[in-house]
């Protein structure tokens, strides 16, 4: 890749001066990571997610309830005062309490993985926003430095219509061109400040001084080679999958609505005119009729899972047509590359020549002013094509499922749901040892 290095070199005409001290890629990306909305409200939705699982759990926990009350007896006029303390337990309800458990795991589950493709989006974007900024600057230098051309050759036009060498056609064809040139520079301008606010939205900050970017993680020349990383690896699918898990877990959930529900409570009463007492009671329920609710509830939990079927084999379909897309604009990026150079090459020797010519008469302003204008453009394909070879390439690694923090070596903190997880899914021990007994009694 030398030849590539040797051409982003070229670009100092992708420098900007808006801030003294340069601004790389790296720390683009981890003020991204830090400030990006967008990834802040995907942990935000985990978080929730989580409280969801504490309130599935909460119902094979035990529940406790009390009840004061102060009754006014008409015979003495004294009031009765008495309490009641309640503890409910669910015994047995075929699994359906464990399944719908389950479910909601599956779903904080697949929803890391969302947060996984929402920052690897976003990084995309400041990754795009960085390389557009630097297009766009590269751009407008360019434009600048094709007035400045202009203008000589417009000084040399006059100069020679003075005495009598061109046609004040010839100057006026290079005073077309130059208005031409201005009203491009503004064009550029307006281009910049455009991907200025592109970069702002993303990163959270307007850009500086950027600098060149480094090499980008090594991309498979073969496509099938990324196509494997890519199917296993992508969060788009592996959340599809953990989706489609949770989907079967309310299946069995469904299929045990008609199962009978034993629960078990103890009650403590005690009062000002009656004597204390403790009781204990086991109530069993058997669902007999409700209206058909029971069947549609099943007939919904298939369906859905039928939804999250479909949704897996299009996230599928999804990356493998979004890889090949990029992976051969990534090698079209490649290939564009060394052209631009060999044009430069060609269109730098042509314009010196021409130029020549034109001095000793042979060759016509206007024919300057063209090999001038092809070898702008020239230039300005190199700028494009550079700006492609690394958001393209990106595109094929976070299709790969591996623009992530710890890939790209970003110096911050990760954020880690696990923690979050389990400060809130705390359960005391009378809970996991009912996990347990009803796990025991789901197997038999």
């Amino acid at each position: 890749m030398n030849k590539f290095i040797i051409s982003l070199v070229i670009s100092s005409l992708m420098a900007c001066s808006v801030n003294a001290q340069e601004t790389d890629l790296k720390t683009t990306l981890e003020a991204t990571y830090a400030n990006n909305p967008l990834i802040a409200q995907q942990r935000e939705i985990i978080l929730k997610l989580n409280e969801s699982v504490v309130q599935q759990s909460s119902l094979i926990m035990p529940g406790i309830s009390a009840t004061l009350s102060q009754n006014l007896d008409d015979n003495n006029g004294n009031y009765a005062n008495s309490a009641n303390i309640t503890i409910k337990q669910l015994i047995y309800d075929g699994g359906q309490s464990l399944n719908l458990i389950d479910a909601s795991k599956y779903a904080v589950f697949a929803e890391r993985e969302l947060l996984i493709k929402a920052e690897q989006d976003n990084l995309l974007k400041a990754i795009t926003s960085y390389m557009d900024f630097r297009q766009a600057k590269a751009n407008l230098d360019l434009a600048e430095s094709n007035i400045k051309v202009i203008k000589e050759q417009l000084r040399a036009s006059k100069n020679r219509y003075e005495v009598g060498e061109v046609t004040r056609t010839d100057v006026s064809q290079t005073e077309a061109r130059l208005a031409l040139a201005l009203s491009n520079v503004e064009a550029r301008r307006a281009s910049l400040s455009s991907k200025s606010a592109s970069y702002l939205l993303v990163v959270g900050e307007y850009p500086g001084k950027l600098a060149n970017p480094p090499k980008h993680p090594d991309v498979p020349i073969e496509l099938h080679i990324a196509e494997k990383i890519a199917l296993e690896n992508h969060p788009r699918i592996r959340a599809a999958k953990l989706n489609l898990k949770s989907s079967e877990h309310k299946i069995n959930a469904s299929r045990k609505i008609g199962s009978p529900t034993i629960s078990g409570s103890l009650t403590t009463k005690t009062g000002s005119s009656i004597r204390s007492s403790t009781g204990a009671t086991i109530q069993a329920t058997i669902p007999l009729f409700s209206g058909g609710e029971l069947r549609s509830k099943r007939r919904a939990a298939i369906n859905d899972k039928q939804i999250r079927k479909y949704a897996l084999d299009n996230a599928i379909l999804m990356t493998r047509s979004n890889l090949q897309i990029y992976h051969s604009s990534w090698l079209a990026a490649v290939a564009a590359i060394k052209a631009s150079n060999a044009q430069i090459k060609s269109s730098k020797i042509a314009f010196e020549g021409v130029r020549e010519e034109a001095k000793l008469g042979s060759r016509t302003t206007l024919d300057v002013l063209d090999a001038e204008q092809e070898l702008l453009s020239a230039r300005s394909n190199l700028v494009s094509a550079l700006r492609d070879e690394q958001v393209q390439a990106y595109n094929v690694i976070s299709e790969m499922g591996q623009l992530t923090a710890s890939n790209l070596n970003l110096d911050i903190k990760a954020y880690d749901p696990e923690i979050d997880y389990n400060n809130v899914i705390k359960k005391s021990p009378l809970g996991e040892a009912r996990i347990k007994i009803l796990e025991k009694l789901q197997n038999k």
